[in-house]
């Protein structure tokens, strides 16, 4: 990554670690349980858990068995992990800790039969250059899994959700549309075995206050839900109340592919 996005994602990350442990949207969604069920991870299998983050699903793995590697740019976000994963995992299941950056993954070529990243890649700098080197880290036949926020297909819409994502945080890079995503797989020589979009439900106040937005943001963020134009509301879906909680919506991928 480049210096700046580096410095970025790792001054944000570092700042709320715990919080992205804890937090239930990360913990227990939809996308955690379905990806860990569609990856069917056999024991002793190897996995690599890229931008692990609070740790989830470099847990659910080793729970199933395999033998994991988690890796995060952000010293201090492993550092929240690695005792939630090592609590939770059992004794007997040992998962290794390593700080690696998404676009130079240091391990060699076929070194895994898995590789997973959730809710991570709108930080990256460079998504087509980590798809390609989960491509190559995996061995043949072997699969890279995977759930990332996606944006709307219209340029406009788009630009407007990744400006609001990146006004609520400012290592934010971009999210792409699902079509986008499918280029970067068949680019990477990755067949794609199964394709899901599911829809995450966010109440705002919560979604500020996990990394402690300032005020003023605030309130430009909640003048942004209101104004949103048809393409950007249609995809956020916003429910304002005067005086009450606000909710809307993020779109998640998630993306199977095998190999070649």
């Amino acid at each position: 990554m480049t210096d700046d996005v580096r410095r970025k994602v790792q001054e944000q990350f570092g700042s709320f670690a715990q919080n992205y442990v804890n937090s239930p949207i990360h913990s227990s969604s939809y996308s955690l349980e379905r990806l860990l069920e569609l990856v069917d991870v056999r024991p002793g299998q190897r996995a690599l858990d890229v931008a692990t983050g609070g740790g989830h699903v470099a847990l659910g793995l080793a729970k199933q068995d395999a033998r994991v590697v988690a890796t995060d740019l952000t010293p201090k976000m492993l550092a929240a992990a690695r005792p939630y994963i090592d609590e939770h995992a059992g004794e007997d299941r040992a998962v290794n800790y390593g700080q690696a950056d998404a676009l130079a993954i240091p391990f060699g070529d076929n070194s895994f039969d898995l590789l997973t990243c959730r809710i991570a890649p709108h930080h990256f700098p460079d998504v087509a250059q980590f798809v390609k080197e989960a491509a190559r880290v995996v061995r043949p036949g072997g699969v890279v899994a995977v759930v990332d926020q996606i944006a709307p297909p219209d340029t406009e819409g788009a630009k407007f959700v990744n400006a609001f994502e990146e006004l609520r945080d400012p290592s934010h890079v971009w999210e792409y549309a699902q079509t986008e995503w499918e280029d970067f797989f068949t680019a990477a020589n990755l067949k794609i075995v199964h394709r899901e979009v599911c829809r995450n439900r966010l109440e705002f106040g919560w979604w500020t206050k996990m990394q402690n937005v300032a005020p003023e943001t605030v309130t430009r963020l909640q003048v942004m839900l209101h104004q949103a134009p048809p393409a950007a509301a249609e995809w956020l879906q916003p429910e304002l109340s005067e005086g009450g909680p606000a909710y809307f919506s993020l779109w998640q991928l998630i993306l199977i592919g095998v190999k070649n």
